[in-house]
């Protein structure tokens, strides 16, 4: 990669033998504190309770938003047992897909999408909490806003403004009406004979018996997101504790007081209260949180590294002069938003002005065209990546030490890692609630809590006494699961093929991500060997346009006739191969802090013989903008190159 324009901005802070030093042991010092990190177990350090066959979890998942009689008799919704397509997930994945395919001719009544949740939204659905809201701008983030109209009210939509567009993007395309809640997909066979899908369905609806219902669809999507199962702490004593304790992504206003819209948590007040975990849930929070508690405790394992936000209402009349300047407006917005970290030069003019967009390093963790070609390039490469993010991360550890009043809060409040290894966090008040004093930083050092009592939390020798804990420790990570695994089911395709199975056995077999050789008429949407953004609801969108394409291509060369689509074997390896060559781009998430994006630090320790399939099932290394131009040229070819359908 050419750092020449890239460095512009380093160069100039790097300019005296004292900021050397200081880049050198910046570099020390990350990977001492990753070392305190990392643990044996990895990612089975933590309880993941949507496979937890017993009760003894249950509650930490239970539905608290779900409106038990407005959600629909599975029975009333499969006439004759069948339908068209099936969507599995009502997140915004789910609606782009079904909107995508509304567009390239399906009727909305010939398809169905499934959640196990009670409404439309996803991640948006279940999370609540107070202080939520979206870190990427509304403008670029909330998809079809050139189509409908719409006008985000703030530049960062919160949290109950984005579940309200999921419902309104519903209604405008005529889905709303296709939704079965309160489903999820258990088991999915591939019927070559009659070229369709045997799909087994469990409805479990409040207060009604669970009905299990079997199926046939011609077509299936598979769009279940990556923010859908949440995780738990694994240390001792957790089913102990005697206090009252939830997930943030279960947020139980009924102990706080409050809603998502007035989160006034009143019930708070004379209340100890812990939350565990300070990611980007926990940034959002935190500054609500700490006004109502008698006291709070922020317990700490690595902190995150918070950088200003600049949240703002939208002006509708600067708006329509500024934003929606021409035809096309929002993809070019995109674009010029991921031109700054997907490219070797940023572009003259910056659309969107945040600070992702000023985010250098994270060329490391998007991809890029300019990244190593071979395995010697590599030293020098990330030498580079960490001499364009270092600016960035000493200013945002520069920063803690200016808003944090108390300098042993602050030093501990500073993150030591680089940019690309965690997804950067946004807030203009979460320092500053580190100030109040009925607010205490609980740092364990890197190696979390070590047990719950009946009434405390334990970390090293101290108990801190508390009434109400708060879990905010994340998601399951989708990384290293295959798409079975990740919507929690079973997938069974040709010749008796298990996804499971196949996938750790061989990778993926994909073209584009979007269809497996081995599974005909199911659609993929996921980053495996596709790309993805920070605007993860673009790169979904991407996955969901390819989708549509293909349906209606092969619809249209079926002529009526019942069919299957999916890449030849030739067309899969070659992919793969596109991918793994450009792979290479991604090493610098080896050696990062253990977090969500390397599986707690496994894959640092996947062994030589599975780092060739490991990167021919990885993103695509040049960034989304790139893998875009592959695909879209692929489409305006027009004769499906790869795709065979055979009827």
């Amino acid at each position: 990669m050419d750092p020449t324009s890239k460095l512009s901005a380093a160069q100039s802070y790097q300019d005296e033998e004292i900021v050397e030093d200081q880049f050198s042991k910046a570099q020390q010092r990350y990977g001492e504190e990753r070392s305190k990190r990392l643990r044996k177990e990895g990612n089975d350090q933590f309880i993941d309770i949507s496979t937890d066959l017993s009760d003894k979890f249950r509650h930490f998942q239970e539905d608290p938003w779900v409106d038990a009689s407005a959600v629909k008799d599975a029975h009333t919704m499969f006439p004759d047992n069948r339908c068209e397509v099936l969507i599995l997930g009502a997140g915004f994945g789910g609606l782009m897909h079904a909107v995508r395919m509304v567009q390239a001719g399906v009727r909305p009544e010939n398809l169905r999408i499934i959640d196990t949740a009670g409404g439309f939204g996803g991640t948006w659905y279940w999370n609540r909490y107070p202080g939520l809201m979206c870190d990427v701008e509304s403008y670029c983030y909330l998809p079809l806003l050139e189509e409908t109209g719409y006008i985000p009210k703030h530049r960062y939509s919160y949290g109950h403004e984005i579940r309200d567009y999921a419902n309104f993007v519903a209604e405008k395309w005529k889905i709303a009406g296709s939704a079965v809640f309160q489903t999820k997909a258990e088991k999915l066979v591939w019927d070559e004979e009659n070229k369709e899908w045997q799909v087994e369905l469990v409805q479990r609806r409040k207060g009604v018996p669970a009905q299990t219902l079997n199926i046939r669809s011609k077509f299936v999507a598979a769009v279940n997101g990556v923010l859908n199962w949440p995780k738990l702490p694994g240390f001792p004593g957790i089913l102990d504790y005697q206090g009252q304790i939830f997930h943030a992504a279960r947020w139980d206003y009924s102990i706080t007081g409050g809603s998502q819209q007035d989160p006034s948590l009143v019930n708070l007040k004379d209340k100890r209260v812990a939350i565990i975990g300070t990611g980007a849930s926990a940034v959002q929070i935190v500054p609500h949180l700490a006004r109502w508690p008698k006291h709070l405790y922020v317990v700490q394992r690595t902190p995150a590294a918070v950088d200003k936000r600049d949240q703002c209402e939208t002006d509708p009349v600067w708006f329509k002069e500024n934003v929606t300047t021409s035809p096309g407006w929002q993809r070019e917005r995109t674009r010029n938003f991921h031109q700054h970290f997907n490219t070797q030069e940023n572009p003259a003019v910056n659309l969107v002005d945040d600070e992702w967009t000023h985010a250098l390093g994270l060329v490391g963790l998007a991809g890029n065209p300019g990244g190593p070609k071979s395995v010697e390039d590599i030293p020098a490469y990330l030498q580079m990546l960490q001499t364009i993010d270092f600016p960035r991360q000493d200013r945002i550890r520069a920063r803690v030490q200016s808003v944090v009043t108390d300098p042993s809060v602050a030093k501990k409040l500073q993150p030591w890692y680089p940019s690309w290894c965690k997804r950067p966090c946004f807030h203009d008040d979460y320092l500053q609630a580190f100030n109040q004093d009925n607010v205490t930083l609980v740092d364990t050092d890197g190696k979390s809590v070590d047990r719950l009592t009946s009434d405390s939390i334990v970390v090293g020798d101290q108990a801190y006494p508390v009434d109400v804990i708060i879990l905010a420790t994340g998601f399951r990570t989708p990384i290293g699961c295959t798409p079975a695994e990740n919507a929690n089911l079973t997938i069974t395709g040709r010749n008796g093929a298990s996804m499971t199975e196949v996938w750790k056995r061989d990778g993926p077999m994909t073209q584009h991500a979007v269809l497996d050789h081995r599974f005909p008429n199911l659609f993929l949407c996921s980053f495996v060997q596709g790309s993805t953004s920070p605007n993860f609801l673009f790169a979904i969108d991407c996955n969901a346009k390819n989708a549509a394409y293909i349906l209606a291509e092969a619809k249209r060369k079926a002529a009526g006739q019942p069919f299957s689509v999916a890449p030849t074997a030739a067309a899969a390896e070659d992919w793969g191969t596109q991918v793994a060559m450009r792979s290479l781009a991604m090493a610098a998430l080896s050696g990062c802090t253990p977090g969500y994006m390397n599986r707690e630090g496994e894959l640092d320790r996947v062994p030589p013989e599975e780092q060739m399939k490991m990167a021919r099932g990885t993103v695509w290394g040049h960034g989304v903008e790139d893998f875009l131009e592959h695909v879209e040229k692929w489409r305006a070819e027009g004769n499906m190159q790869g795709i065979v359908v055979e009827t």
